[in-house]
């Protein structure tokens, strides 16, 4: 059954919501990788529920509707690569957890910086809510700047993997940390080209 239209959702609102549940999600993450206190992983762990029930909310929505702003598929595609960001952040949460792990100081550093371009993701989103092109791209191509200093930040910490310090398996954890923490970098780029992507398509 169809939803009525006062009964449907905002698509742009759902989207912003999974945004800002990013953003939320990123704060709490540097935060856990400074101080790894259990209440704040279990905030992330809430804060990645959250973000399924507004994806699982947009999907109904699309489900549901008899028309919808933009391609369904295209829909589908953003919300996911908004959604991965926050999958990879839990990741990371249970990783730490896991293996008892401490964070260097450039790891903090790389999250702080993979933080500026989320928030450049999802003040881009904002933009393109109200119709405000110059500042989607403004938002997007800022985003896209900030993106390109972690790869830096990521070889740069490989080079602190010194064998005459650390053993083996030590080596291995902390490379396996930052191979992921590069990771969710690469997730925000992917969705950055993703939502460029759509934009531009819903304008052709």
């Amino acid at each position: 059954m169809f939803l009525k239209k006062e009964e449907r959702p905002d698509f742009y609102s759902l989207l912003i919501d999974q945004c800002d549940l990013n953003d939320e999600i990123m704060t709490l993450f540097i935060s856990y990788m400074e101080e790894q206190e259990e209440e704040t992983a279990e905030a992330i762990g809430q804060c990645e529920k959250e973000a399924d029930q507004v994806r699982r909310k947009l999907i109904d929505y699309v489900e549901n509707s008899f028309i919808t702003p933009l391609d369904r598929h295209d829909i589908y595609a953003v919300s996911r690569r908004i959604d991965d960001i926050t999958d990879k952040v839990k990741d990371l949460t249970d990783f730490i957890e896991f293996f008892e792990f401490v964070p260097i100081k450039k790891n903090i550093e790389m999250a702080q910086r993979i933080q500026v371009t989320v928030s450049g993701i999802t003040e881009a989103v904002k933009c393109w809510a109200v119709g405000d092109d110059d500042g989607f791209w403004d938002a997007i191509m800022e985003a896209k700047r900030k993106s390109r200093i972690i790869k830096n930040l990521y070889w740069e910490s490989l080079k602190k993997l010194d064998s005459d310090i650390f053993t083996l398996e030590e080596i291995l954890i902390k490379r396996e940390f930052f191979r992921d923490l590069n990771q969710l970098s690469y997730k925000t780029k992917k969705a950055i080209d993703r939502i460029s992507d759509t934009k531009i398509k819903s304008i052709t």
